[in-house]
């Protein structure tokens, strides 16, 4: 099957969603409601205890609002139908993050491998570079920054973290040399392609989307799935289901703080 390329998938989607899946602990949260079914919210608290009583309730919160969780009773969260085809985007996301980012360490949990995948991703302009360099190839600053469309300041910004990300690189030493993909970022298509499908059947997308184009999206999502191989993913958890320890050191190690910008 010929490579995937990121300018082949709706970066408008993609960037929806990153936004409801990278904001930081998403992915450990949805993945341990959804090992359990159904939780109560202290059950949650009790599960996820490096986060504060706080937190949790802000994320949860942030979570059903965004439509990844739904509440069946009072205090009571749960997986939302939609929010269960994440399993599929998770995957791939750390697959991704395995081979190109961090290793084969078996002891970093796959849920850390999907959120430092996708902290790389999200952040202003990061989604637009990147279509831009796969539709276009490399591109000079100048050409770079008019073909993102982002202002000054963030196109600067943007360009420093996605070279630090390992995703951005310089054809040649000059400061006029241009800006080209990573071999990293070039297999950033099946990610996207699963964003893509994803953001596509998000509830409120679907009201506003015909037939042919959710059948078009469950077709990108089936061939994406077929260059995955499901049996190098044991789980998205290397420790207990329940109550989870404390993320140790050599997990946190690989957060970075959170990009505003």
């Amino acid at each position: 099957m010929p490579e995937q390329r990121i300018s082949a998938h709706d970066a408008a989607l993609v960037s929806k969603a990153i936004d409801r899946l990278a904001p930081r602990w998403t992915t450990w949260t949805l993945q341990t409601v959804a090992q359990h079914g159904q939780m109560r919210f202290t059950k949650i608290t009790a599960a996820l205890p490096w986060l504060s009583t706080q937190n949790t309730q802000q994320i949860l919160r942030r979570m059903h609002a965004t439509g990844l969780l739904d509440r069946p009773g009072h205090g009571v969260y749960e997986v939302s139908p939609w929010g269960r085809n994440a399993d599929s985007v998770h995957r791939t996301l750390a697959s991704w993050h395995r081979t190109h980012a961090g290793g084969g360490d078996p002891a970093v949990a796959e849920a850390e491998r999907t959120e430092d995948a996708l902290r790389r991703l999200r952040g202003e302009g990061a989604v637009e570079v990147l279509h831009a360099l796969s539709e276009h190839g490399p591109l000079p600053h100048g050409e770079l920054r008019q073909a993102s469309g982002l202002a000054t300041g963030t196109f600067h910004y943007r360009l420093q973290q996605l070279q630090e990300d390992q995703l951005l690189t310089r054809t040649g030493p000059s400061f006029r040399a241009a800006y080209g993909l990573t071999p990293a970022a070039q297999a950033l298509g099946p990610i996207y392609a699963e964003l893509a499908a994803f953001e596509s059947m998000a509830p409120s997308a679907a009201v506003q989307r015909n037939p042919a184009e959710l059948a078009a999206a469950r077709t990108t999502r089936a061939n994406a799935a077929v260059q995955r191989t499901p049996s190098a993913f044991p789980g998205l958890f290397s420790h207990a289901p329940a109550p989870q320890p404390p993320v140790p050191a050599h997990v946190t190690a690989l957060s970075h703080p959170s990009r505003t910008r």
